[in-house]
């Protein structure tokens, strides 16, 4: 089946796909949905929109447009930062990997693995994608667009360079992730952790994390809190660069744009249209990591849908599972370049795995169905890595046909609904 890059976009990205774009973004992807996401497609909701259609209207489309075959709603940024700091969260091991909740450790026979619930964030858009809407997520929507009517970003420049002293002015965006990275590598760390919990808001946990730090006898930041390092380099970043005129037309909503790249350490690929994500993202990328602009990601999937769509009526039948289990051959499309980085064994197209076949396809779902919960045999188990697991299996509510792409070939559709009758 397939997998993918491990993709974040934001709503600038998806929003510029159509329907069957995005399935066949959702097929060659796993998407990592951050709770930013969420909160600007809620946010639409207050929005007075120059168009016919209603807000509900245009959050639902955007909800239809949302992976949900093989995507994962992240943990939100500041209950991953308490984690690190609390020495339960340990960055090293799962850079590049999503970071979820509500798993459950299942163990059929000798073989165990953990089961991802469905979020409630991944409800909601079940329920968007209806056009229901709960009057909690209507209220969320008001309070965070007057959230940001209040931010004042002269006064936070103001407040954080009053405590870092007099820096450079950046003439550069890469000379000032320099000054960053020379403030947080020469100002003194006590001080720095302090700073730093307090400008995150986490002020709470001041006093137990620098006695745990003094008692590890005092390790470098970078080494003992990389993400709180990871954070803080990005907040103080951004209050370098405000002075300046190298970002243009900064507004309040620039805070979420910025809240963003805290979750780059969980993706291998990160995609937006918008100019402020193309001009940082990159400064904050590992070497590993990719940013793809959502402009070609969207002629990329352009390029894919034309190709399928031009298959017989015979092979279509197969589902995208069948005819593009695997993104094209072909080295010029962006999909194939990003599998041969972050998947290079795909192109082994391992013997025993037969997707165009209508009886794998069908044994592959009963497999998956066999690792559940409520399945005969299954039992909790006590192991908690990842990395030491035979497998993960994450709950999803899977439509067989989206847009116009048959994921499954219509035999096993077909034999689905039979079972549901």
């Amino acid at each position: 089946m397939p997998q993918g890059p491990i993709l974040i976009f934001d709503k600038s990205s998806l929003e510029s796909l159509n329907l069957d774009e995005a399935v066949l973004l959702d097929n060659f992807y796993i998407s990592n949905i951050t709770p930013l996401f969420f909160v600007e497609c809620l946010a639409d909701l207050e929005k007075s929109i120059r168009s016919r259609s209603t807000p509900e209207q245009i959050v639902g489309s955007l909800a239809d447009r949302t992976p949900e075959a093989q995507s994962c709603a992240n943990v939100h940024h500041i209950r991953i930062l308490m984690g690190e700091l609390s020495r339960q969260f340990d960055l090293k091991r799962v850079s590049f990997r999503p970071m979820l909740d509500y798993g459950k450790p299942i163990q059929l026979r000798d073989k165990k693995g953990i089961m991802f619930q469905r979020s409630q964030e991944q409800e909601a858009l079940d329920r968007w994608s209806d056009r229901e809407f709960l009057d909690v997520e209507r209220q969320i929507a008001k309070n965070w667009r007057a959230g940001l009517a209040k931010i004042d970003l002269d006064a936070m420049v103001k407040t954080v360079m009053a405590e870092l002293g007099h820096w450079k002015k950046p003439k550069t965006l890469e000379e000032a992730k320099q000054i960053t990275d020379t403030i947080i590598d020469n100002m003194d760390p006590e001080w720095l952790l302090r700073f730093g919990m307090q400008l995150l808001g986490v002020p709470e946990a001041i006093d137990w994390v620098i006695k745990d730090w003094i008692h590890r006898r005092r390790p470098p930041l970078r080494e003992h809190v990389p993400y709180f390092i990871f954070m803080l380099s990005i907040n103080i970043f951004f209050c370098l660069v405000l002075p300046t005129e190298l970002l243009r037309n900064v507004k309040p909503s620039h805070q979420v744009d910025l809240a963003y790249l805290y979750y780059l350490p969980f993706c291998t690929v990160f995609t937006s249209k918008d100019r402020f994500h193309a001009q940082v993202v990159p400064l904050f990328l590992d070497p590993f990591q990719t940013f793809v602009h959502g402009d070609d990601l969207k002629a990329d999937l352009k390029r894919l849908d034309g190709r399928y769509s031009a298959l017989s009526a015979t092979e279509l039948q197969q589902g995208l599972m069948g005819f593009a289990a695997y993104p094209p051959d072909e080295t010029d499309f962006l999909v194939t370049q990003l599998w041969d980085k972050y998947l290079p064994g795909w192109r082994e197209k391992i013997s025993y795995m037969e997707p165009g076949n209508p009886e794998y396809q069908k044994k592959t779902l009963d497999m998956v169905n066999s690792f559940d919960e409520g399945a005969p045999g299954v039992h909790p188990h006590d192991e908690h890595d990842v990395d030491k697991l035979d497998y993960v299996t994450m709950k999803r509510m899977v439509l067989p046909k989206k847009g116009k792409w048959l994921r499954f070939s219509r035999e096993v559709i077909d034999e689905i609904l039979k079972d549901k009758k």
